[in-house]
């Protein structure tokens, strides 16, 4: 039991050390003057988001970013709710602003929809929004410096919750954080290989030029990143350009939107396994790729542990309250300082104390390079003590559902 607890916390102390080393030592590029304003096509794929797509393109409208540049596509994809009347409504009222409406006439994902808007996109640029997401009004021009860079065809923002009604929101808010500063880190040295919804932006040419978007998997977001990293084009994350998500509040949808995300990685990540431990890649093939593996293997191994060891203490201590007269009573006799420490084994309880302090630090660095303060401390609680449970218990979901080949589900 030590051993593995050693081998744990070893292996996160040394990626904990490494990514911290990346983010000080590591300097992140100078930011690029907007010398130009290419033509950017938006596209808001909406399926039954009447109450969030208006808010949706209004924040684009906003955008500070010359209107005769802009165009927004929305995508109905065959709602059954009042998007397509709304939007209609919408583009009535704004009709001096380049927005289109294509109308699905079956509900066919995401992929199609966005393969729709890129088939009639005029700018150089094509974006995509979430229709449950928003933009900030300096978020596109922070962007659209990265891809004037040859290489680079795809540029990502920071994303942050917008709702925090309840534990779900909060603790998700501190998910994020930390996802964020990840993916800064893995922009600086060159390993990012994904796009998110929430206003991705890509060289209209090069995803045209590569197929689309794959309308066969589950996260097109995160295999048209792979794809073009495969085709060696570069993804940035411009830190600054600040954008905003709803994300589930309540525990079906968030284990869906989890599953749909977990089974969408383990399948772009068996397509592109010819990437893995390839020179050609540099550290995407040598470092990400493998980490990206290594992480969800030991979250798994962990909380199991975990989970067995508590499982095996509630039933030693079920038996000693049957059959040891008196023990209940025991229970309730706190220790003495001295007692409880001499109690411990230290070779476990150590490795278990330096991963937590480890963790609360990435956590404050995490809140530090979003400019926010940690807040809800109820949620840090959940975060750390629940949270890696629930990833472990989706994680083993997923693969069990990928090796038995059941549906899949948007």
């Amino acid at each position: 039991m030590a051993y593995l607890i050693y081998i744990i916390t070893f292996v996160a102390l040394y990626l904990a050390i490494t990514w911290l080393n990346f983010l000080y030592v590591s300097d992140f590029p100078d930011k690029k003057k907007l010398k130009r304003f290419p033509s950017v096509s938006i596209a808001i794929p909406a399926y039954n988001e009447a109450s969030t797509v208006i808010k949706s393109i209004k924040s684009i409208l906003n955008l500070n970013y010359p209107q005769d540049k802009l165009e927004i596509i929305v995508i109905n994809d065959c709602s059954t709710d009042k998007t397509k009347e709304v939007v209609e409504k919408m583009i009535k009222k704004n009709n001096q602003f380049n927005i289109k409406l294509i109308n699905k006439k079956n509900n066919q994902g995401k992929a199609y929809a966005l393969n729709s808007a890129l088939e009639v996109a005029s700018g150089e640029i094509f974006g995509c929004v979430d229709s449950d997401s928003f933009v900030n009004k300096n978020s596109l021009r922070l962007l659209i410096p990265h891809l004037f860079d040859k290489k680079t065809a795809a540029v990502i923002s920071s994303i942050k919750v917008i709702n925090q009604k309840n534990i779900f929101g909060k603790v998700q808010r501190m998910e994020y954080f930390m996802v964020m500063m990840t993916r800064k880190i893995m922009s600086v040295i060159d390993t990012l290989y994904t796009t998110p919804g929430v206003l991705s932006i890509y060289k209209t040419k090069v995803i045209k030029d590569i197929g689309g978007f794959d309308t066969e998997c589950l996260t097109e977001d995160f295999e048209i990143a792979m794809r073009l990293r495969q085709n060696h084009y570069n993804v940035r994350m411009e830190p600054e350009s600040i954008t905003y998500t709803k994300v589930p509040e309540n525990p079906q949808l968030f284990w869906r939107q989890r599953i749909r995300w977990t089974r969408g990685f383990i399948e772009n990540n068996i397509k592109y396994k010819k990437m893995y431990f390839n020179s050609k890649y540099g550290l995407l093939g040598w470092f990400q790729l493998p980490l990206s593996v290594i992480a969800p293997t030991l979250l798994i191994v962990g909380m199991l542990f975990i989970a067995y060891n508590i499982l095996k203490t509630l039933y030693e201590l079920i038996i000693r309250v049957i059959f040891i007269e008196g023990y209940l009573n025991s229970l309730f006799v706190f220790p003495s300082l001295e007692k409880l420490l001499l109690s411990q084994n230290f070779k476990i309880v150590f490795p278990l104390i330096v991963a937590s302090l480890l963790g609360f630090t990435l956590l404050y660095l995490a809140h530090k390079q979003a400019k926010e303060k940690i807040r809800y401390p109820s949620s840090v609680f959940v975060y750390y003590l629940l949270l890696h449970y629930v990833m472990a218990a989706y994680w083993i979901s997923a693969i069990t559902q990928e090796i038995f080949k059941t549906k899949k589900k948007w």
